[in-house]
């Protein structure tokens, strides 16, 4: 199942570096300048947890149906800095040593196969990731394309409109562009970026992300910078795929924490927790409406292995 590299990804932060400096005594008071950095070379692990629920509800002549499907997973990364250029720019390589995963319903659940899995990300001394790329077989593996007149499915059960894929990539997106300011920051301070993601040939959702540095907590035996990012996604279109029109509507939204360490310059902890509210409509003529409304929840938790 494609949809592991999700854990990966909510960790993508972890093996970096920042430098704070401290101006004033009072723990308000406080200025970080929050760099992300390293050598080639450095190396950590990291355990990471991801619940995945979706529950499925179809709205037909019939009445109602409803599916349910869980995923649960757990994993070891291996996270190494490969190369740092001279503006700050990392690359690191992200390797899972080993993990064990399982699918079902939530009452019946069977086990999935390990999968090896390895990602290589490009990023900013703020923490923007420039690039990404996933690797299978010892080969970038590239996302599959639709060729639409060729596709012999409904559409609402085609790749483009599968909720996890609308998940995945909104969270991605917004991830990626989760950065610190150029500037020194100090509790209370609150930064924006927004971004956008391409989902069907109609329907381009706008991500706001708000991240707050909100307070200095000890764990662990260490003092940690805790930034907490808020992630916002509506959106509302429409597609025409032959003679069938494929309304989509819904919010996505997310929080992530990160718990960073000033002084040794590492995250500690990252947790999150994601919803995604889909609802599609599909319709033709000489044919009844059919709706389908899809509502999911992930949660991760990631944390530094000493």
């Amino acid at each position: 199942m494609r949809k592991v590299w999700l854990v990966a990804l909510l960790c993508v932060g972890l093996i970096l570096v920042a430098l704070a400096q401290t101006q004033q005594s009072s723990p308000q008071q406080q200025t970080f300048v929050l760099r992300y950095k390293g050598k080639p070379g450095d190396v950590n692990r990291y355990k990471s947890w991801f619940v995945l629920r979706m529950v499925g509800t179809f709205a037909i002549p019939a009445g109602p149906r409803e599916r349910r499907m869980e995923y649960q997973s757990e994993a070891t990364y291996l996270h190494k800095i490969v190369s740092v250029a001279e503006d700050g720019t990392l690359e690191i390589e992200t390797t899972k040593e080993s993990g064990k995963a399982r699918i079902g319903d939530g009452e019946r659940m069977e086990d999935l196969p390990d999968r090896p899995s390895k990602h290589v990300f490009k990023m900013t001394n703020r923490g923007k990731v420039l690039e990404a790329k996933e690797y299978e077989d010892g080969e970038v593996k590239e996302e599959e394309e639709e060729e639409e007149e060729e596709e012999e499915e409904l559409p609402i059960v085609s790749r483009r409109y599968d909720p996890t894929r609308w998940l995945d990539k909104i969270y991605e997106t917004a991830v990626h562009n989760i950065a610190f300011p150029e500037q020194a920051i100090k509790i209370g301070d609150v930064w924006q970026e927004r971004v956008s993601q391409q989902m069907t040939p109609n329907c381009k959702v706008p991500i706001s992300i708000t991240s707050r540095f909100k307070e200095l907590v000890k764990l662990d035996s260490r003092l940690c910078a805790v930034i907490q990012s808020d992630i916002d996604a509506p959106f509302e279109a429409q597609d025409n795929i032959r003679e069938v029109t494929v309304g989509v509507k819904g919010r996505f939204t997310a929080t992530m924490t990160i718990y960073f360490d000033p002084e040794l310059g590492d995250e500690v902890q990252a947790m999150n927790e994601a919803r995604l509210t889909l609802e599609m409509t599909l319709s033709s003529p000489g044919r009844p409406t059919l709706t389908v409304t899809h509502r999911l929840i992930s949660r991760g938790k990631t944390i530094r292995l000493d």
